[in-house]
């Protein structure tokens, strides 16, 4: 197994697609079925999982904003993926102490993905990419923040949404989901690195089973295949997850295979 940094041919791949358009409000979007087919998808999702409930606002509270943000997704060559609609909500309007209290979230370090490859290489064991579908709404919101209805959705009685689960853009968000994902991997047995709090391992000899995670990309590796298996039907059942397979492309780095 070899890794470096993404090569300029596969860059050029995606500047070769910059004739694919990104909307910029949601109005634009909605003149074109595949982003409103993009739009009703991410609010299926939001309604799936019980992201908030249609209230009326409470006296003295605010009903912060949200908007749509509109991406297009790419293969590992430049292809086209898919269309991606997000709804974001504008947390440069909440506030301290009222909507939020703490928001750091940590991610894995560089030399960590560095050193977890290079351990994996010269052990050969098999590196592996899981992204978590809509990671920042499992995380849970202790705080009492409403929103007002999003475009798209019809409001005949002027109501907002009172958030449940946390939401991208608020932010709290990224701290939220790491909790709550640091908390399941503790659950399942893993222990939290000191020297980086987003690498947790799990060592029962003579096997270790290694996972770092960088925002709702996960990159697991081990010696044991039947507990990495475990570990990715356990984050599916908890989360839902897309098991990309072994790892090619992660933070700038291209791994192949000899």
């Amino acid at each position: 197994m070899q890794f470096s940094a993404l090569s300029s041919v596969h860059q050029q791949s995606i500047h070769n697609l910059d004739f694919l358009h990104e909307p910029h409000t949601y109005k634009e979007a909605a003149l074109h079925p595949h982003w409103v087919q993009a739009m009703q998808a991410e609010i299926d999702a939001l309604i799936l999982n019980k992201t908030w409930t249609e209230v009326d606002l409470p006296p003295g509270k605010k009903a912060i904003s949200s908007k749509w943000v509109f991406k297009i997704k790419l293969k590992a060559y430049g292809s086209l993926e898919r269309y991606k609609a997000r709804l974001v909500v504008q947390g440069n309007t909440q506030r301290e102490g009222i909507d939020y209290t703490e928001t750091f979230s940590p991610v894995v370090k560089m030399t960590t993905i560095r050193t977890v490859l290079a351990l994996a290489a010269a052990r050969k064991w098999p590196p592996y990419q899981l992204d978590v579908n809509n990671a920042f709404l499992h995380g849970d919101l202790h705080e009492e923040v409403y929103m007002k209805m999003p475009e798209s959705m019809p409001n005949p009685h002027n109501k907002v949404c009172k958030l449940q689960k946390s939401l991208y853009g608020l932010k709290q968000a990224s701290k939220q989901w790491h909790s709550k994902l640091a908390g399941f991997l503790k659950e399942q047995g893993y222990t939290q690195s000191k020297n980086d709090y987003s690498l947790f391992l799990q060592s029962s000899s003579p096997h270790l089973t290694i996972v770092a995670v960088y925002v709702d990309d996960i990159l697991i590796t081990g010696s044991n295949p039947t507990t990495i298996q475990l570990l990715k039907h356990n984050l599916h059942a908890a989360f839902g997850i897309k098991d990309v397979g072994l790892l090619h492309y992660f933070l700038g780095f291209e791994v192949s295979y000899l």
